[in-house]
């Protein structure tokens, strides 16, 4: 342990983590408008579940066109049709698409043999996982023509988050496996916890309503990513 009593999971300075937004809403509007007042402090656009449920692909083209510079990621959370899914978000200019860590091996596979395709990167969202360090341990092999997971996504879904204990814990645990994809966290991620969760070697960072649920979005956002700059240092 540290002075400041976080554990001593870092060995050495790793780059500052990309800041992720979570647009989980119905409306495309909204979720551009949001895109717009907090794309300063952000790397990464998601197109969440239930905005691609109620709007379809058109949410990833549209948050792509308009804001060409950051990435998109697709939150499918794909548990089947691996390649197809993929095609798809790879088509409507996704960089990053998420897919089931509990999904089939050959669902994984197919997903990934997309990924090589389409050049595209394919995270693994361990939500629905028991056993989250069991099941990625299982998966960091798992390839298509050299073409691995590209990040794993430490999850706790909305549903959860208020019964569920943060994903600290497994987080620390899932930054023990060798050789493991780059990390993702998500789950009632505060500005707060910016501190706890920089003791990992975390590569994104995903926030959602400790944005887009705050008062000020904009300070909200602000907030997170001077946060980040400074425990990164």
């Amino acid at each position: 342990m540290s002075n400041d009593g976080l554990p001593q999971t870092r060995k050495k300075k790793q780059q500052i983590p990309r800041l992720q937004i979570a647009l989980d809403f119905e409306r495309l509007d909204d979720a551009l408008a949001m895109a717009k007042e907090v794309a300063p402090f952000i790397d990464i656009l998601e197109a969440g579940t239930p905005l691609i449920k109620s709007e379809g692909m058109r949410a990833i083209q549209a948050l792509k066109k308009a804001h060409p510079d950051k990435l998109v990621c697709a939150d499918l959370k794909t548990a089947d049709a691996g390649y197809l899914e993929v095609r798809m978000a790879a088509q409507a200019k996704a960089d990053i698409v998420t897919i089931l860590a509990d999904a089939y091996e050959i669902t994984i596979k197919e997903a990934l043999r997309a990924a090589h395709d389409f050049h595209i990167e394919i995270m693994a969202d361990l939500i629905m996982s028991r056993s989250p360090t069991i099941r990625l341990a299982g998966l960091i092999d798992l390839n298509y023509k050299d073409t691995k997971l590209h990040y794993a996504l430490v999850h706790s879904g909305l549903d959860r988050q208020a019964s569920r204990r943060a994903p600290l814990l497994e987080l620390e645990l899932v930054a023990r496996l060798r050789d493991h994809p780059r990390l993702a966290i998500a789950g009632g991620i505060r500005v707060d916890d910016i501190p706890k969760l920089l003791a990992f070697p975390l590569d994104i960072i995903i926030v959602g309503g400790g944005i887009t649920r705050a008062k000020n979005a904009y300070n909200a956002a602000e907030n997170i990513r001077k946060a980040i700059y400074k425990y990164s240092r």
